[in-house]
């Protein structure tokens, strides 16, 4: 499964209330769901997911399949290094798709041997996340994604400028805080690309 071309990633210190981006978000969007810290985190989840499934918006959630499963998300988004979980996961929830975050070409092939469906490279510009991280550049993102075993979808300092040069080098999608939720991509931009 692919997902759509742009992945909302929620995020409790610097992002929106999800709830709101989720009902604002242009149709062909999909929604990756972290606040981890969240007190409230299996609440927000389900508020969010009933949102998403009137939408029609995919919801996959981090960190956790038993919560993806029980809030009819579609996947569990892993970070880097729970990739080796993936088999143990997929075995007790085979139904969710897993999408992983990467940081390199290694474990890009290291998530595809273990499961993952799409690999979210990341940071490929710099970004408010990672503060002082100058990003891996254009060039760079783009040698790694043509060695890719999975589909990759670009995260990190994603803006709808450099997000169709990405498409034109054959990335599958993005990921994106601070854009989606400005509103800065029109649904052209994300039709267009592909």
């Amino acid at each position: 499964m692919i997902l759509p071309q742009a992945i909302y990633f929620t995020d409790e210190q610097r992002g929106a209330d999800p709830m709101r981006v989720a009902k604002e978000l242009p149709s062909g969007c999909g929604i990756i769901f972290r606040h981890y810290n969240d007190e409230n985190r299996v609440k927000t989840a389900s508020l969010l997911s009933k949102i998403c499934i009137n939408r029609e918006i995919p919801l996959i959630i981090a960190q956790s399949p038993d919560l993806a499963h029980r809030t009819q998300s579609i996947g569990c988004h892993i970070a880097e290094y729970l990739i080796p979980q993936i088999p143990l996961m997929k075995k007790r929830f085979p139904k969710l798709v897993f999408t992983a975050t990467c940081h390199s070409e290694k474990s890009l092939h290291l998530a595809a041997k273990m499961g993952a469906t799409v690999a979210f490279l990341s940071p490929v510009f710099p970004t408010n996340s990672h503060l002082g991280q100058s990003g891996l550049g254009l060039m760079p993102a783009a040698l790694i994604r043509k060695r890719s075993p999975l589909p990759v979808y670009a995260l990190g300092g994603i803006t709808p400028q450099n997000w169709r040069q990405l498409a034109s080098i054959g990335f599958n999608g993005f990921g994106a805080i601070s854009s989606l939720e400005n509103k800065r991509f029109e649904k052209s931009d994300l039709v267009s690309s592909r």
